[in-house]
């Protein structure tokens, strides 16, 4: 049971414990005042750990990207560095040699193919973890979609692995629907030695990338952001879309530009 001073806290993170505990999800290590009345909690699950908010009530949690619209800072980003430390997100020159190094990888390409800003997750989905990052980079795609996000943007999944040659033996739309049949527990469908060098490539790009899989690449040259982020569980990833999201969104509706 975790021990916190103020009732106030201890309320609403009692919930929470009780599924995490359930669920064999991970425990509560620590929690703090978040923005707007919200209670910031620091996640551990088998040594990886994530921020995330509760509602007032403690029946709602938060993950992702929290942003303050007032002066544009990244809060969970901020939250991440006091209460858990350096983490193992690269930035700068090194993300930008992971993303130039990415952008040939064979995947399936969603959103606008002519783009210069995109995002890559690259899994395996016969293993736990990646099969649960495609499933659910599957569905942020469809929400990016809805929210115009991928109008500037294009978000490309990348599959290793024992099934990426069947599922690189097909073009672009065809690639999609043998995704989504793995994702479903169907077949990949029939591999064709094309697909078996497209997988063949792709292992040969990622031995040459100091980050073990499943990552996420963020590249926006048009808002001056490059990020290499390690995928440990899912909250991951919906913090790296939601910057994605805010990002894309910023150049569709530029300051100072009428909407």
């Amino acid at each position: 049971m975790l021990a916190v001073a103020s009732p106030a806290i201890a309320a609403p993170t009692a919930l929470l414990a009780h599924v995490l505990a359930a669920h064999h999800a991970g425990k509560i290590i620590k929690t703090f005042p978040g923005p707007a009345g919200l209670t910031g909690v620091v996640m551990d699950y088998n040594g990886s750990k994530a921020i995330a908010y509760l509602t007032p009530n403690g029946k709602y949690l938060i993950s992702g990207l929290v942003a303050n619209l007032d002066n544009g800072h990244n809060m969970t980003n901020e939250y991440g560095l006091k209460y858990i430390g350096k983490m193992d997100i690269l930035k700068g020159p090194a993300a930008s040699r992971i993303a130039f190094q990415c952008a040939s990888l064979s995947g399936i390409t969603v959103g606008n193919h002519a783009a210069k800003n995109y995002m890559i997750a690259v899994f395996n989905p016969s293993s736990p973890l990646g099969y649960k990052v495609m499933g659910a980079m599957m569905g942020e795609a469809g929400q990016m979609q809805k929210k115009g996000a991928l109008n500037v943007m294009a978000l490309k999944l990348v599959p290793i692995g024992p099934l990426a040659p069947s599922i690189l033996s097909a073009g672009n739309r065809g690639r999609e629907d043998r995704l989504l049949n793995v994702l479903h527990h169907q077949s990949a469908g029939v591999t064709i030695s094309l697909g078996s060098r497209f997988a063949a490539r792709n292992n040969t790009v990622l031995s040459q990338i100091p980050m073990k899989p499943p990552f996420l690449v963020i590249y926006f040259p048009q808002a001056n952001m490059e990020a290499a982020i390690p995928i440990h569980n899912l909250m991951r990833v919906g913090s790296a879309v939601g910057s994605a999201e805010v990002l894309a969104k910023g150049m569709q509706n530029p300051v100072g530009e009428p909407r």
